[in-house]
């Protein structure tokens, strides 16, 4: 397999987290540009956004929020250097094999900003019925807006396709 990224130890900066429990972020310095495997992340994985002029995407990666820039790449929240180690690894795997993948892979360039909660929320039929796990139906949005959630979560939603659809293309930049 091609490596396109290499893995080096990463360097631990504080997150912004919950109050009661240290949090960071892992980063390492790459020695290629990652702009080129922007594209191919952005028709892929779960994009909270992307700027191809800044260039810089941000997305999920299973539990992990991950951000490349050029030279850089961030993995958020990881509680320490060990976990940090490990979701640095499967970033930098999952980055190479979407690399050998690429010429299977149409690259999306669309630009794409995250979703603000409310615009959202407004869209949701607004019954705090807590059947996506979530105390209220603004919690719910905002987990959809940083993709830690998928729609199909909210029950009630799924009995009204109009709304659906306009919180899909919003969620998805459409």
């Amino acid at each position: 397999m091609e490596e396109f990224v290499k893995y080096t130890e990463p360097v631990l900066e504080a997150a912004a987290c919950h109050v009661d429990k240290a949090c960071y972020k892992a980063k390492i310095k790459t020695e290629k540009d990652l702009s080129p495997v922007m594209p191919y992340v952005n028709a892929e994985a779960r994009v909270i956004s992307f700027d191809p002029e800044g260039p810089v995407i941000i997305f999920r990666l299973g539990r992990y929020k991950v951000a490349l820039r050029p030279y850089e790449l961030a993995v958020a929240t990881v509680p320490d250097l060990i976990e940090g180690r490990e979701a640095v690894s499967s970033a930098v795997n999952y980055l190479n094999a979407l690399w050998e993948r690429r010429g299977a892979i149409t690259p999306d360039n669309r630009e794409r900003k995250r979703p603000q909660a409310f615009d959202i929320y407004k869209l949701l039929p607004k019954t705090n019925c807590r059947a996506c796990g979530e105390a209220s139906c603004l919690a719910f949005a905002t987990k959809l807006a940083l993709a830690e959630l998928d729609i199909d979560s909210c029950i009630p939603l799924n009995e009204d396709t109009e709304a659906k659809e306009r919180i899909t293309k919003l969620v998805e930049g459409g």
